[in-house]
């Protein structure tokens, strides 16, 4: 006779209860440094919640420390309230000491409930705009006031319970990669920037606002083209602006051996997405995040007459890896 521990373990498990004891054991790294330009101010902001499957890169624009306190305000946010949405989902189970507790979530809309917290976040930096004003110093002409890009990520268990949900969301040109097992490398999101621009008025084809944006050598691009290069990394909306930003987002899969990146400009700048993939493919879990921080840095010190793509900026980068 099946003892009635046994009897409840199996009631237990058809039911999904102790799904997450199957999933994939996730490993969390993060590096963070202020631009040569300004070595003591970092206006960028990283978030990891690894019990919560949350991480996210805020970029705060401005050209002052209201940047930075406006990704402060939008992380804070983006946390707080995915922690709330959590405790109204049923409990999370019991998992095995490696694998990540993720809250049962299947019927959760993440792109739109990310959407959403990006959305509550904007709308908290907007209530705190005379604060975000008082930290103005003297921030150049044009630029904005308390103001911050957005790159987050949520991970919950998916339907099989083998897999993870991966929903995105962002505004601006923080972006979010995923280096899936056995694949190239994929871009999720698309900069809300120049580039972009362009292709919706149909001065670039997207092609080439890619051949451009991934150019290393001045040789690669016409002269127009290199103008556009130039203002690659201008944004045309961020959270906290006089007006609301329409976020971007969407979801997929991902399971053992794949490998995301969050990261702010100062990293994809320098870097172009093919060395991003070298990277991720060839460091430790522990070490990609530092890594890339490190190779952005060093191009972001090169003779400009010699790397095109060399720019002082703060480099931030999260990098999630899906064990086996």
């Amino acid at each position: 006779m099946r003892s009635a521990l046994s009897t409840a373990r199996d009631a237990a498990v058809s039911n999904g209860a102790l799904a997450t004891c199957r999933l994939p054991r996730l490993i969390y790294a993060r590096s963070s440094i202020a631009g040569d330009n300004h070595p003591r101010h970092n206006e960028d902001r990283l978030l990891i919640a690894r019990e919560a499957g949350l991480a996210a890169v805020f970029d705060g624009v401005g050209g002052s420390a209201a940047g930075e306190v406006a990704a402060h305000l939008a992380a804070q946010a983006v946390r707080l309230g995915w922690q709330r949405i959590r405790e109204r989902q049923p409990a999370a189970p019991e998992a095995a000491p490696e694998a990540a507790r993720v809250p049962s979530t299947a019927a959760l809309d993440l792109p739109a409930t990310l959407s959403t917290l990006l959305l509550r976040a904007h709308q908290q930096i907007r209530a705190a705009e005379p604060h975000l004003t008082s930290h103005a110093e003297r921030p150049p002409a044009g630029a904005r006031g308390g103001a911050t890009t957005a790159a987050v990520i949520a991970l919950t268990a998916a339907a099989d319970d083998t897999r993870y949900r991966l929903g995105y969301a962002w505004v601006g040109d923080s972006r979010i990669y995923l280096l899936a097992a056995g694949q190239p490398l994929r871009r999720l999101t698309s900069d809300d920037g120049v580039l972009t621009g362009l292709v919706h008025e149909g001065m670039l084809s997207e092609p080439d606002a890619l051949r451009i944006d991934q150019a290393c050598a001045a040789e690669q691009l016409s002269d127009l083209e290199h103008s556009y290069f130039k203002l690659r990394n201008g944004i045309t909306q961020a959270l906290g602006e006089r007006k609301t930003p329409s976020v971007h987002a969407g979801q997929r899969t991902c399971g053992p051996g794949d490998r995301i990146l969050l990261c702010s400009d100062g990293i994809h700048d320098n870097l172009t997405d093919r060395e991003l993939e070298r990277v991720l493919r060839l460091a430790s879990p522990a070490s990609a995040a530092r890594e890339l921080v490190g190779y952005a840095l060093r191009r972001s010190r090169e003779e400009r007459g010699i790397s095109l793509r060399a720019k002082s900026d703060d480099m931030s980068a999260i990098t999630i890896v899906c064990g086996q």
